[in-house]
């Protein structure tokens, strides 16, 4: 009830944000270099909303909304946000292959998790460092599956650290500086989209987090008449 009520005010405040971003962009005349900043700001109020969508989940208020898309879309669609995010001591590689499937996913939930865990991994590297992110078909036991690979060169995590890596509300950084909720919904909005996430990690040698999303079925080619 806490989460619900905490999400349901924050969106309200985030409603007059965009909304003023709104009338920010129609003050400036087309071509104007300044369109570009206002629509990152509603982008990035965009990705709040979803993660006051998040603060639902916990409080059982929001569903997901899944449809078919294409994870080298979405990565493409954060890479700009990304690379303002992390700052320049980080460098920012993608690997998206070309060949990869469609999965079921809600979009904006997705790209949450993909930002939450490049956050995450911005956070493991005080000094700077390196962040790639990988897209590749990867086939499983449980069938054929998307790999979304999200890798950092920082500080690396501790075996009683990964035991607890998805615990809401668990986190080793400063009281101010994170709230142990970004994993956590990071594990449950995959976990509610059918699919898993898996970890290779050790102290000193950075982290990767291997986001496993079920493939999508292909869709059918249309045949003339």
């Amino acid at each position: 009830q806490l989460a619900g009520g905490v999400a349901h005010d924050f969106n309200n405040m985030l409603t007059a944000i965009n909304g003023y971003a709104e009338l920010i962009g129609m003050s400036f005349e087309d071509g104007d270099p300044r369109l570009d900043d206002v629509d990152e700001l509603k982008r990035a109020t965009g990705h709040a909303a979803a993660l006051t969508r998040q603060l639902l989940l916990f409080s059982r208020n929001q569903v997901l909304q899944p449809r078919r898309l294409d994870p080298n879309e979405s990565v493409r669609e954060l890479e700009r946000m990304l690379r303002r995010t992390l700052g320049e001591q980080i460098e920012l590689h993608t690997d998206l292959a070309a060949d990869v499937g469609a999965v079921e996913a809600d979009p904006d939930q997705l790209a949450q998790v993909v930002l939450n865990i490049s956050l995450n991994a911005r956070d493991a590297m005080p000094a700077g460092g390196r962040l790639s992110i990988s897209t590749r078909n990867v086939e499983l036991p449980a069938g054929a599956h998307v790999e979304i690979a999200i890798a950092d060169s920082g500080t690396g995590m501790s075996e009683e650290t990964l035991r607890r890596i998805f615990e809401p509300f668990f986190t080793t950084k400063d009281v101010d500086k994170g709230t142990g909720l970004g994993l956590a919904t990071a594990y449950g909005v995959v976990r509610q989209s059918g699919g898993s996430i898996e970890i290779d990690s050790e102290l000193g040698r950075g982290s990767t987090f291997r986001v496993l999303l079920p493939r999508a079925p292909a869709v059918p080619a249309l045949v003339a008449a």
